[in-house]
């Protein structure tokens, strides 16, 4: 049946197929800066070059704050001073490099900044569907000078690091 089948690429490990069909993030293993998308239906499958970061029952942060925040300059400058660079400037975004990533408690991080970030998160999300990449850019530019204040630095501290 699978030699005849057009769609022969789709098919992976049956014991992972339930990890596809939820709500995740999905990132390349190799890469430029963060690209990480939120697959908010569970419809995107991937195969051993990409990653699908399903987050614990028990994690209070959104899955459009983290999404901002594997994204931001802050973790992107994080992997580059942690993990190693290959051929033209990329980086490996396996679990091993992000798994050190200082995330704060919830608790320490006030409501209104969570709030904030996943609100610009979201109209990111809008405004890329219709490639409005100077209104995304700015916007990018405001989640960073949060996340940025989370961890106790300013815009400018992050900017001078990179």
């Amino acid at each position: 049946r699978l030699q005849s089948d057009i769609f022969w690429y789709r098919y992976i490990y049956p014991k992972s197929l339930t990890c596809f069909n939820q709500e995740k993030l999905v990132a390349p293993e190799i890469s430029i800066g963060g690209n990480f998308v939120y697959d908010i239906n569970g419809e995107f499958y991937h195969t051993t070059k990409v990653y699908g970061y399903i987050k614990k029952h028990n994690t209070p942060y959104s899955y459009h704050f983290l999404l901002a925040l594997m994204n931001s300059t802050l973790f992107w400058f994080f992997l580059k001073h942690t993990g190693s660079v290959l051929r033209g400037g990329y980086y490996t975004f396996k679990t091993n490099y992000i798994m050190p990533f200082p995330i704060p408690k919830f608790q320490d991080i006030p409501q209104d900044r969570i709030i904030e970030i996943e609100k610009l998160s979201k109209k990111i999300i809008e405004l890329s569907k219709g490639n409005n990449v100077k209104s995304t850019k700015i916007l990018t530019i405001k989640i960073d000078s949060l996340i940025a204040s989370i961890y106790g630095l300013t815009q400018n501290e992050i900017n001078e690091l990179c």
